[in-house]
């Protein structure tokens, strides 16, 4: 196998693995990312780690209050688990509340990245002023050391004072004008904070591909030409897995 293969069957092997993945709003993105891209067939290890994440998340959520709301939620849901083909009624149940976990995780997760995108403008928005700050104390500090230079010169009999203000003047000013480079660092810095919330961020659920592959995964229907996953271990080991 040549290496540039290797390296798109590692990819492979990576896409499929949910093993350091966690189902909650802190690793929400990862899991959706990979989740929505996942292409089957897969091995059946993963296949059978996968199924152990959702179901033992899902039996670990508590559905919310029955309102208005969530009720027209739960009969959405419910009209599209039928023209999925999805028949059994302890599948769709199930298949239910696991879509509303995803809602709720979601909806966690988008609050969560939002406070955390706010507190990094925030951020930036003080650097800058810091900024803006440095530069104004600096052009006044030497426009008053040029001041107390042309006093100097005016003044044949001026104090001592004065000759030691514009020196002392220039020093504050250069102390202001040092702060301008670490204060471009912090903002550098910060904005890749912000891009990193916003590649971070799920901006919206694909319910469609979501229903889809989660039907799938979980072995709740079965598509004519598409294999879910490869079977390269025994029954015996599939008994035996954890996971199972």
């Amino acid at each position: 196998m040549s290496k540039r293969k290797k390296e798109r069957a590692l990819q492979r092997e990576l896409a499929q693995d949910f093993s350091g993945v966690n189902l909650s709003s802190d690793g929400f993105h990862t899991f959706y990312t990979k989740f929505i891209n996942l292409r089957f067939p897969v091995k059946i290890e993963y296949i059978l780690e996968l199924r152990y994440l959702i179901n033992h998340t899902v039996d670990r959520y508590k559905e919310p209050v029955s309102t208005p709301n969530y009720r027209q939620f739960r009969e959405s849901l419910r009209s599209a688990l039928d023209s999925f083909g999805i028949e059994n009624q302890r599948h769709s149940e199930r298949m239910i509340k696991v879509l509303s976990m995803f809602r709720d995780i979601h909806y966690t997760h988008s609050i969560a990245s939002r406070d955390a995108e706010r507190r990094v403008r925030d951020a930036m928005d003080q650097n800058r002023d810091n900024y803006a700050k440095a530069v104004r104390n600096g052009l006044f500090f030497i426009f008053a050391g040029v001041s107390f230079i042309v006093l100097w010169l005016a003044l044949p009999g001026a104090h001592l004072a004065i000759k030691l203000l514009p020196a002392l003047l220039a020093w504050l000013a250069l102390a202001q004008f040092h702060k301008l480079p670490e204060l471009d660092k912090v903002h550098e810095k910060l904005t890749l904070e912000v891009n990193d919330v916003l590649r971070r961020r799920v901006d919206s659920l694909n319910w469609k591909t979501l229903i889809h592959k989660l039907a799938l995964v979980l072995g709740y229907k079965r598509v004519p030409g598409v294999e879910v996953f490869h079977v390269d271990i025994d029954q015996e080991q599939i008994n035996r897995s954890a996971y199972h």
